[in-house]
């Protein structure tokens, strides 16, 4: 069984992967049976504070900044501090048209048809390639290697 197999199965009945969450502890479960099984015993919220705070260091300073609600998808200030600070994406953003796209992703209401829309503009691909290679570089990678295997 592989990783990711295990991370979604569901915590009740461990037999089927998860759909849901338990809005109290977060717990996942696959169905209202697993819940109403779950609910029975002590359910309570997390011990952990929900929130991140995270120390920020740059040249001559230091500040705090709290994530109050972190998730996956949740980007770590020295990882957008890298973002900023690559050449290869200052290069493409001097692109305008590439400008015009970003700002139509960022405003649009339903940003994953934008993307997706985006994703057909080489321009747009390159730049998403570099961002992922730059935010999460081994996994980037990985995935490189096996497109190029194909």
């Amino acid at each position: 069984m592989e990783m990711c197999d295990i991370v979604s199965m569901c915590q009740v009945c461990k037999e089927v992967a998860s759909k849901y969450k338990c809005p109290k502890c977060r717990i996942k479960y696959c169905s209202v049976g697993c819940y109403k099984v779950h609910c029975q015993a002590e359910c309570s919220a997390p011990s952990v504070d929900p929130t991140i705070t995270l120390d920020i260091f740059a040249p001559g300073k230091k500040s705090h900044q709290q994530i109050l609600f972190p998730t996956d998808d949740t980007v770590m200030p020295r990882t957008l501090e890298k973002l900023r600070n690559s050449q290869a994406l200052k290069t493409l953003l001097m692109n305008p048209h590439l400008r015009e796209m970003v700002k139509e992703v960022d405003s649009a209401t339903n940003a994953e048809v934008a993307i997706q829309r985006a994703m057909m503009e080489p321009i747009f691909t390159e730049f998403a390639d570099v961002c992922l290679s730059i935010a999460e570089p081994s996994e980037h990678n990985e995935d490189l290697e096996s497109d190029e295997d194909i």
